[in-house]
């Protein structure tokens, strides 16, 4: 039988408000169950609530962009949606490579545009500063999907996100890269417990 623990034990577990818990549920921060009930609402694996609280102990920076939103103060300073360092630049665009691997090489700037929730003039202005290049073809302005990534996933973009559309992408690839972490910490845990099985024997 599965170990779980409810919305309210999993809250005094971390030591967090109601608030702050709902939001990482609804928000998919923390695998679990949504039973439907008006109490009792959500089961999260054991397992998963203590790697969860794991990385909040001992992970600089994780959740960092929800500092400050769960306080009782009128005003709060977000941090950045991510951390800027060159890892996290790269593995942006390499992920922003894949999601966008069926758009054609030559990206139209209407596309580009609404890619990342811009208007097509802020594209052209890019083009026309030589940050992009650019060619014509007909009445349709193109530019190469592969430059336009790398100017997405640049450090000075990534530092000031200011469109929904673009911290939507931000969103989705750090929810990517906690699934891919957590994925490998239950991987290490498995080959550990084998090994210890194996010893056992």
């Amino acid at each position: 039988m599965k170990d779980y623990m409810s919305g309210s034990e999993l809250r005094q577990y971390l030591h967090i408000s109601t608030r702050k818990m709902k939001y990482l549920m609804d928000h998919n921060y923390i695998p679990h169950e949504n039973t439907g009930h008006a109490t009792h609402k959500y089961r999260v694996l054991k397992e998963d609530a203590e790697i969860f609280k794991y990385r909040m102990d001992n992970e600089v920076g994780f959740l960092a962009e929800l500092n400050g939103m769960f306080s009782n103060r009128t005003e709060w300073h977000p941090r950045p949606l991510i951390e800027v360092t060159e890892e996290n630049c790269n593995a942006f665009r390499q992920w922003l490579e894949k999601e966008w691997a069926e758009l054609p090489d030559a990206l139209p700037t209407q596309t580009a545009a609404e890619l990342v929730g811009h208007n097509p003039q802020s594209i052209h202005k890019l083009i026309k500063e030589n940050v992009l290049h650019g060619i014509k073809i007909g009445a349709v302005q193109y530019i190469p999907k592969t430059e336009f990534i790398s100017y997405m996933a640049s450090p000075q973009k990534l530092s000031n996100p200011r469109t929904d559309k673009y911290k939507e992408l931000i969103r989705a690839f750090k929810k990517r890269q906690y699934r891919e972490r957590e994925n490998e910490q239950r991987r290490c845990k498995r080959k550990m417990e084998g090994s210890e099985n194996g010893e056992r024997e």
